[in-house]
């Protein structure tokens, strides 16, 4: 993602992200849910959204973190860290 990246727009991002794989409204995902507690959640699917995440952010993500981390909010500020880090290597 260019230009200047918010805390909002990851956690947007990554809720589409996850509606869209596991194939629910985006609207009943809170950043308080955990993702492996949401509606048709296998591991195939987790290890799909990390690689939508990747692609998505241009990160290298690590998969453990939707099977060990509590909620949405949690992987969010996960990527966003991740983004900022990136951000500062190209800087």
């Amino acid at each position: 993602m260019a230009g200047q990246l918010t805390h909002q727009a990851v956690s947007h991002a990554l809720k589409g992200i996850v509606a869209r794989v596991l194939q629910i409204p985006e609207s009943t995902i809170t950043d308080d849910a955990r993702i492996t507690d949401l509606s048709l959640v296998e591991s195939i699917k987790l290890l799909r959204i990390a690689g939508r995440i990747e692609r998505t952010f241009g990160i290298e993500f690590d998969n453990e973190v939707l099977f060990r981390t509590g909620t949405l909010a949690e992987v969010a500020d996960e990527i966003y860290r991740l983004c900022v880090q990136e951000q500062e290597k190209v800087a």
